[in-house]
C-alpha cells in the first residue's frame, strides 16, 4: 500500500516536471538567423495571369505569406480605367478583386499593384507586379515605354500618370481635356514609365500632374508633357527563316499533321475561335518587345495663359509700388492724373522684360495717389491708392533699413580689364554728400583727391568711381555711413572694398564654336556654374565662336536654349497650341576651369 503510493508521487511529480520543462521551453523565442528580405511570392491566381475569356467578376491572387496593401485606391491602377472602382480586400494570404461594373468585351486588362504589396511582417516590396487577363480569345502583348523629365532641367517626374488614347478615336487632340484615358500607368523615381498588354495600334502619349484626381486635362496649372506624333505599340513584323522543325517539338506543340501553318500573333484577331481548330497546325510566334527599340521621352511643363493681364498692382514697400503684367508690356501707359510736387521724386523703372513696373517715391509726401493703367484695349485700369505702408513688426521709432549696396568685383577683389568700379543700390540714389573722413588709397599712399562718383545709369541704381584704376596697384576705399542718400530716405551703412585690376593668372576664359540647327532661328547659350545658375550668355544666329571671358577658377556647364521664338529665353510649351517646351542641349562634358588657362574646344557643338 505504501509502495504504491510512493510510485503515484513519482509519477505526478515527472509529469510535472516535464509540464514545467515545456513551459520554460516554449517561452523562449528563438534569436538569430538572417533577415528575411525576400518579397512575397504568388503561389496561385484564379483565373492565372494572362487568362482569356475572362466573364467573371472575381480575381484573387494568393501568396506564399501574409501581405499588406498600400493605399490600392492610389496605388493599384487598372488599364483600360473602369468607371467605378473594383473591391480590393485582403481575406488570409489572398488578394480579392472583385469589378463592380461589366468589362468591355474583347479587351484586355491590365492590373498594376506598382509598389503597394508588401510582406506583414519586414516590409519587403513586391514591385512591380502585373496581372493580365482578356475578356477575348487572345491576350494583346505589345508595349510602350519611356520617361518624363521636367522640361527645363531634366530632372525626373516622379509618381505622375501617363495616359494612352488610342489614335482610331474622334477628336484625338482634345481627348485629354475630355475623356478618360485607355491605358494609364504611373512613372517611377526615376520617372520611367511602360504600358504593356497593348493592342496593335498607334496611339497619343500624354502624362500629367492631376492636381484634381480626375484623370482630366481641365486646370490651367496642371503640368503636362505631350508627344506631337503619334506612337505605335507594335514594330514591322517578319517570320524567321524556314528551317528544319524537329518532329519531336512539333508533338509536344499539336497533333503532327500534313502542313504547317506560322502566323503573326496579330493575323489570329480577326478569326472566331472555332476556326483555329480547323487550321492543321498553328505556332504563334511570341513578340518580344525590345527596350531598347523604342526609348520615348516626355518633357513636363506647365502652360502660360497667353491673355495679357495686370497680375499685380500693389504698395511692395514703403515708397515702392510694383505693377506685374502676365507677358512683357512694353507698350504699356502707367500714369497719375495727380499734380506731383517735386518733393515727391517718382522714378519709374521697368524690368529687363517689361513684365514687371517698379515707382519709386519719397515716402509720407502723399497719403494717397490715383494710379492709371492703360495697355491698346486689352487692359484700362484706374484706382486710389494708400501709401501708408504698414510694415510687419515695424517698431515705434524704428530707424529705417540701410542702403544695400553691392559691386561689380569679381573673385579675390578683381575688377575686369577696362572696367570702373560701380556700386549698385538697392533703390533710386537722389544725392550724395562725400565725406572729409572718406579714405581712398593706392597701394599703402593716400591719393589726397576727393572720391568722386557719378551716376551710370538713368535711374540712380549705379554709381561709378571717377578715378583711373593703375594695373598691378592695390586700391582701398572707405566710405562712412550717411553718404548715399535714396529715394526713400535710406542712407547707407560704412563701405569698405579693397580691389585691384584683375591679373592674367587669376582668371580664365571658355571658347567654342556652336553651330545651330538648320532653320532655326536663334539660339541661346549660357555658361552655368554646377548649381545651374547662369553666369553668361550670348545669342547666335549663325555658326560663330562664343566666349565666355574673365571666369573665375571653378567646374561650368554649358547647354544652348533652341530659341524657336526668338524672344531670348526659354519658353515653355502648350498642349492647346500643339507646341512644345523649347529643346535645351546640354554640352556633354563639364569644364574645369583652372586660373591662368583657357579652354578652347576644338570641335564644334553641332547643335
Amino acid at each position: 500500500m505504501i509502495g504504491r503510493k510512493n510510485h503515484g508521487a513519482f509519477f505526478v511529480g515527472m509529469v510535472l516536471a516535464a509540464l514545467l520543462l515545456q513551459r520554460c521551453a516554449n517561452a523562449v523565442a528563438p534569436t538569430g538567423g538572417p533577415k528575411d528580405e525576400r518579397p512575397p511570392v504568388v503561389v496561385e491566381a484564379v483565373p492565372e495571369n494572362r487568362s482569356t475569356d475572362f466573364g467573371g467578376r472575381r480575381i484573387e491572387i494568393t501568396f506564399d505569406e501574409y501581405i499588406t496593401l498600400e493605399n490600392a485606391n492610389q496605388n493599384v491602377l487598372i488599364s483600360p480605367p473602369l468607371a467605378t472602382k473594383p473591391d480590393i480586400k485582403l481575406h488570409n494570404k489572398t488578394l480579392v478583386i472583385k469589378f463592380k461594373e461589366s468589362l468591355q468585351p474583347n479587351t484586355t486588362y491590365t492590373i498594376d499593384f506598382g509598389e503597394s504589396i508588401k510582406d506583414l511582417h519586414e516590409g519587403n516590396l513586391f514591385k512591380d507586379y502585373v496581372y493580365t487577363f482578356s475578356t477575348g480569345q487572345w491576350v494583346d502583348t505589345l508595349s510602350i515605354a519611356g520617361k518624363v523629365l521636367y522640361a527645363e532641367d531634366k530632372k525626373p517626374v516622379e509618381n505622375t500618370y501617363v495616359s494612352l488614347y488610342s489614335a482610331d478615336c474622334d477628336s484625338l487632340d482634345s481627348l485629354p481635356m475630355t475623356v478618360a484615358p485607355n491605358y494609364i500607368t504611373k512613372t517611377d523615381k526615376e520617372g520611367r514609365f511602360r504600358f504593356s498588354g497593348l493592342a496593335d495600334k498607334k496611339y497619343l502619349v500624354f502624362a500629367l500632374k492631376d492636381v484634381n484626381s480626375n484623370l482630366y486635362f481641365d486646370l490651367p496649372n496642371e503640368e503636362v508633357a505631350f508627344l506631337d506624333t503619334l506612337v505605335p505599340s507594335s514594330y514591322p513584323w517578319s517570320p524567321p527563316p524556314a528551317q528544319p522543325v524537329d518532329s519531336l517539338a512539333l508533338d509536344s506543340l499539336v497533333s503532327a499533321t500534313d502542313s504547317l501553318v506560322v502566323m503573326p500573333a496579330d493575323s489570329l484577331t480577326a478569326l472566331p475561335k472555332d476556326s483555329l481548330l480547323d487550321l492543321p497546325q498553328v505556332i504563334v510566334p511570341q513578340r518580344v518587345f525590345d527596350q531598347n527599340a523604342l526609348n520615348l521621352t516626355l518633357y513636363m511643363f506647365t502652360e502660360v495663359d497667353s491673355t495679357q493681364v495686370l497680375l499685380e498692382k500693389k504698395l511692395v514697400e514703403d515708397g515702392l509700388l510694383r505693377f506685374v503684367f502676365r507677358h512683357p508690356a512694353k507698350d504699356a501707359v502707367i500714369m497719375t492724373p495727380e499734380m506731383l510736387p517735386d518733393t515727391f521724386n517718382l522714378v519709374t523703372m521697368p524690368s529687363a522684360d517689361f513684365d514687371t513696373v517698379w515707382w519709386y517715391f519719397t515716402p509720407k509726401v502723399k497719403d494717397s495717389l490715383w494710379v492709371c493703367i492703360k495697355l491698346d484695349t486689352i487692359i484700362s485700369d484706374s484706382s486710389r491708392y494708400s501709401l501708408k505702408f504698414k510694415e510687419q513688426g515695424q517698431r515705434r521709432g524704428q530707424q529705417p533699413e540701410k542702403l544695400k549696396v553691392s559691386n561689380n568685383i569679381i573673385g579675390q577683389g578683381g575688377l575686369i580689364q577696362g572696367d570702373s568700379l560701380i556700386f549698385k543700390f538697392s533703390e533710386p540714389i537722389v544725392r550724395y554728400e562725400m565725406s572729409d573722413s572718406a579714405l581712398f588709397k593706392r597701394d599703402t599712399v593716400s591719393i589726397f583727391d576727393r572720391l568722386d562718383f557719378e551716376p551710370a545709369d538713368e535711374y540712380g541704381l549705379r554709381y561709378r568711381l571717377k578715378a583711373g584704376i593703375e594695373d598691378g596697384a592695390n586700391y582701398h576705399i572707405d566710405i562712412p555711413d550717411s553718404v548715399f542718400f535714396g529715394i526713400r530716405g535710406r542712407t547707407n551703412g560704412p563701405i569698405k572694398v579693397d580691389f585691384h585690376r584683375l591679373k592674367d593668372d587669376e582668371y580664365g576664359n571658355i571658347y567654342i564654336t556652336v553651330s545651330p540647327p538648320k532653320g532655326m532661328k536663334q539660339v541661346v547659350v549660357q555658361l552655368t556654374d554646377e548649381s545651374s545658375k547662369v553666369v553668361q550668355q550670348q545669342v547666335i544666329t549663325k555658326k560663330r565662336e562664343v566666349m565666355f571671358e574673365h571666369l573665375m577658377p571653378a567646374k561650368y556647364k554649358l547647354r544652348a536654349i533652341l530659341d524657336a521664338d526668338g524672344n531670348g529665353k526659354w519658353s515653355t510649351g502648350n498642349y492647346h497650341w500643339r507646341t512644345l517646351p523649347e529643346t535645351i542641349l546640354e554640352y556633354e562634358t563639364p569644364l574645369d576651369l583652372k586660373a591662368g588657362w583657357d579652354i578652347d574646344l576644338e570641335d564644334a557643338w553641332e547643335l
